[in-house]
C-alpha cells in the first residue's frame, strides 16, 4: 500500500518576471505553489496571481513560516547574489528535494564565496543547482520558466534530460 501524498510544492523566491512565469507554469503542471519575496508589494495575489500561498518575508526567514521537506522544490529567482548569500544558509539547513538559484555562473561563484565565508558546508553548497534549469538557450521569462520546470520534472521523475529521438527510422 502506497501513501497518498499531496502534490509536490514549488516555492518560488523572488516575484519578478521569471518568478511569475514559474508560478504560472508550475500551477499549470499541477503543483502546489508558494511565492516569497521580502518586498510585500510584489508578494501578493494582485502582483502574482494563482499561487496557493504568499510569504512576504526575507528568504532566510522562510523556514520559520513554511515546512520544507522532500516534497519541496525551491526556485530562487531573487534579485542578486547578496540576497542569495543572506538567505541560503537557512534554506540549506532544511532538506528540500531541489534547490535552484537563477543567474550566471559568475553570480553563483560570488554567492558560493559568501556562503563559504559564513561557514556553510561544502556538501550543502553542492546540493544547489545554479545556474538552474536545462540548457535550452532560453531568453524570455516564459522560456526560462520552461527550462527550470523541465529540470525539476527531470529530477522528480528521474528522467535523463536527453532527447527522446535517437536516430532516423529506417525505410
Amino acid at each position: 500500500m502506497e501513501p497518498i501524498l499531496p502534490p509536490a510544492l514549488i516555492v518560488v523566491i523572488g516575484a519578478g518576471h521569471v518568478g511569475k512565469a514559474v508560478v504560472h507554469l508550475a500551477k499549470w503542471l499541477g503543483y502546489r505553489v508558494a511565492v516569497s519575496d521580502d518586498r510585500a508589494e510584489f508578494c501578493n495575489p494582485e502582483s502574482v496571481p494563482g499561487a496557493d500561498a504568499y510569504y512576504p518575508v526575507a528568504m532566510g526567514k522562510l523556514p520559520e513560516h513554511l515546512q520544507v521537506n522532500q516534497q519541496t522544490y525551491i526556485v530562487i529567482t531573487s534579485r542578486g547574489s547578496a540576497v542569495d548569500a543572506a538567505g541560503l544558509p537557512n534554506l540549506l539547513a532544511s532538506s528540500p528535494a531541489y534547490i535552484g538559484v537563477i543567474g550566471s555562473r559568475r553570480r553563483w561563484l560570488t554567492t558560493v564565496k559568501a556562503l563559504r565565508e559564513k561557514g556553510v558546508a561544502e556538501e550543502k553548497i553542492a546540493n544547489v543547482h545554479s545556474p538552474m534549469g536545462l540548457e535550452l538557450n532560453a531568453e524570455t521569462p516564459e522560456e526560462i520558466a520552461v527550462s527550470i520546470m523541465a529540470e525539476i520534472l527531470m529530477i522528480k521523475d528521474k528522467g535523463t534530460g536527453k532527447q527522446m529521438k535517437t536516430k532516423q527510422p529506417e525505410a
